[in-house]
């Protein structure tokens, strides 16, 4: 499938809505919405918000819990022409109200059960599931939408959604992705057969993640089944253990959690995994259980639109040892692997930050000039005129021309004068059968002397870790200064919203 004269992703659903009007689109709490239904929800709420003058340009935001009405307000924002905002409502207070007031939405688009967690604004707000909003949009007609219809003419360079994400200064930055850049990653996405079966789409709407569960589908023909509990919950394990799919997007942290999955896997099935390192031995565990699927390892970072480098590990297909390569660039998209002078690294197993190049490119950060000029730089290989976005990413090519990701680059530290990459310490403790994740932190001691090194494991299914083992295997590869001083077992790594683990919740060691 090629995305052809589409502009916009709106384009493409409705033509699937076209081909296969009665088909199940989406499914939330025993609820089933054909792609009728859908396209006639969203046609009504998206030409209420036209009558109010929304369209290109304007961004609405969006605190939704994960639902069919998500799904809705998502699809009428981008039909009428505006940018969504997702908010997640999990957030705190002041993070939400920061982002409010940084991104200065038209409209708050909202249900009542989320309004408690919500700050005070300003912005004028909709709640979707009240009587009266529904009873309005029930007089509003729910075909034949035109692009005539808009308030201005909708192009690709237009933003499609804005999504905030960490910022090095305390504060989140927006990130503006453009409905070509949208359209990029899609005509990529499609190609996975799995996505024209069953998604569990489990991620919140803040994250990325939700972007290619959400749209994939339901350009092909695809069934959306929405998990009513995300996280690792026993209520969240339950649905996941009784809702067969085809096509899963997750992060590496929730690999524990999907050994839980039906075994029983479709033939044609994909497992997506991105947003953190992938270690060898972590998936080798998972695939034992399932080794009927597909596992895509894809690498991008929200200023490239969700992905755009991958490696794909077919049925059958040894995993990797140690660190999996997060592979070649997807189509139209170029990566550079340079030195701190902008200049290509000198050959394999050199390490280099990468920078990537091409039509995913977002436009920039909300309000960010001077982010966005230093971030997004005129590239030096390509045309006149094209930009490469700057990751953080240390990476190195391997002597078979894959990107294997080595950590951030804010992630090295000083450890008694020595500069530490923490991926790597965590690559070695996870390099272990017993051992089927590991993090790696710096702490300061608590007596003054420095930063120390403290590793973070979670047994392998049927296995028992050793902290006095794991460290004595640690310091038969790696200097000492690198060793952990302390190893920490845990049950289960502490996740964030966004899925992966969070850091600021891993526990001091005792001692």
């Amino acid at each position: 499938m090629t995305t052809g004269s589409a502009a916009t992703v709106l384009d493409l659903f409705a033509e699937q809505v076209q081909r296969t009007p009665e088909a199940v689109a989406v499914v939330s709490g025993g609820a089933e919405l054909s792609y009728r239904d859908l396209d006639t929800r969203v046609t009504r709420l998206a030409r209420h918000l036209i009558g109010l003058g929304l369209g290109p340009e304007d961004v609405v935001a969006l605190a939704v819990p994960r639902s069919a009405t998500m799904i809705v307000a998502l699809l009428a924002v981008l039909r009428a022409g505006a940018a969504y905002l997702p908010v997640d409502t999990g957030y705190p207070a002041d993070r939400i109200g920061f982002m409010l007031a940084d991104s200065g939405p038209a409209l708050l688009l909202t249900v009542d059960e989320a309004t408690e967690a919500l700050p005070e604004s300003g912005v004028p707000t909709l709640a979707l599931d009240r009587p009266d909003t529904a009873a309005l949009l029930d007089r509003v007609p729910g075909a034949g939408f035109s692009a005539e219809e808009r308030v201005r003419p909708l192009h690709p360079e237009h933003p499609a959604y804005v999504i905030y994400t960490s910022g090095s200064t305390g504060r989140p930055k927006g990130v503006v992705v453009r409905h070509s850049s949208l359209l990029h990653y899609l005509a990529w996405t499609v190609r996975y057969p799995g996505c024209r079966g069953v998604t569990l789409l489990h991620s919140p709407i803040s994250v990325d993640l939700t972007v290619t569960s959400v749209y994939t589908p339901l350009i092909v023909g695809g069934r959306i089944h929405l998990a009513t509990v995300g996280g690792t919950g026993s209520t969240g394990r339950a649905e996941l253990r009784r809702t067969p799919c085809t096509f899963l997007k997750a992060t590496p942290s929730y690999l524990p959690l999907l050994e839980i999955l039906p075994a029983e896997f479709s033939p044609t099935s994909e497992l997506l995994l991105g947003g953190e390192g992938l270690q060898g031995e972590a998936l080798a565990q998972w695939r034992r259980r399932h080794p009927g699927v597909t596992v895509v390892n894809e690498y991008g970072p929200t200023e490239a639109t969700v992905g755009c480098v991958e490696y794909r590990i077919e049925p059958g297909v040894p995993v990797p040892s140690g660190p999996v390569p997060i592979g070649r660039p997807i189509h139209d998209t170029e990566v550079y692997v340079l030195d701190d002078r902008l200049r290509p690294v000198p050959g394999p197993e050199e390490a280099g930050e990468l920078y990537l190049a091409g039509a995913g490119l977002a436009r920039g950060y909300l309000r960010r000039p001077g982010l966005t000029a230093d971030r997004f730089l005129p590239c030096p290989f390509g045309r006149p005129g094209e930009r490469m976005y700057r990751t953080g990413d240390l990476v190195r090519w391997s002597s078979d021309g894959q990107l294997v990701y080595l950590g951030r680059i804010d992630e090295q530290v000083k450890i008694r004068g020595y500069r530490v990459e923490l991926g790597e310490v965590a690559a070695v403790l996870a390099d272990s059968q017993d051992v089927a994740q590991a993090v790696v932190v710096a702490r300061t001691d608590a007596s003054g002397g420095g930063s120390r090194l403290v590793g973070y494991v979670v047994a392998a299914r049927g296995r028992t870790v050793s902290p006095e083992a794991e460290r004595a295997r640690a310091a038969g590869v790696l200097p000492d200064f690198m060793v952990p001083s302390a190893i920490v077992v845990l049950a289960e790594m502490p996740l964030a919203a966004s899925g992966k683990v969070d850091r600021q919740a891993l526990p001091a060691p005792v001692g």
